[in-house]
């Protein structure tokens, strides 16, 4: 028996890229842009540390992800997520070479597969 699978970024049938892996940074643009071309072990070289990125934030989880912005540009970016009592999520979104915040933090209730999420100061 053989098994195969498609990789994420060309899942979709219609030819474009399926984005659901990829963290929406709206018009955003980070330090680190990424390609077709890119190496990725290159790329997550050049970002700062794990440690780094955690600085000022109380989180449990931090992981360098790929980010889309509305132009379409890809960039890198420090993941860091943060369980709390209530059953959400917060997650923030940093800038991997910079470690700047690029999106306001996003709220997903526990089970939510991203239809009830919330952002900015009122999640």
């Amino acid at each position: 028996m053989v098994f195969g699978s498609i990789a994420p970024a060309f899942a979709d049938s219609d030819g474009k890229s399926y984005k659901r892996w990829v963290v929406p940074i709206d018009d955003a643009v980070g330090t680190i842009e990424i390609s077709e071309d890119t190496n990725i072990d290159d790329v997550r070289d050049s970002a700062i540390s794990e440690e780094q990125a955690r600085q000022g934030y109380d989180v449990d989880k931090a992981k360098l992800k790929k980010a889309v912005n509305d132009s379409g540009q890809y960039f890198l970016v420090w993941k860091l997520i943060d369980y709390t009592e209530s059953d959400t999520k917060i997650m923030y979104i940093l800038d991997a070479g910079t470690g700047e915040q690029l999106t306001e933090p996003i709220t997903k209730e526990k089970g939510s597969c991203g239809k009830h999420k919330t952002t900015g100061e009122n999640a």
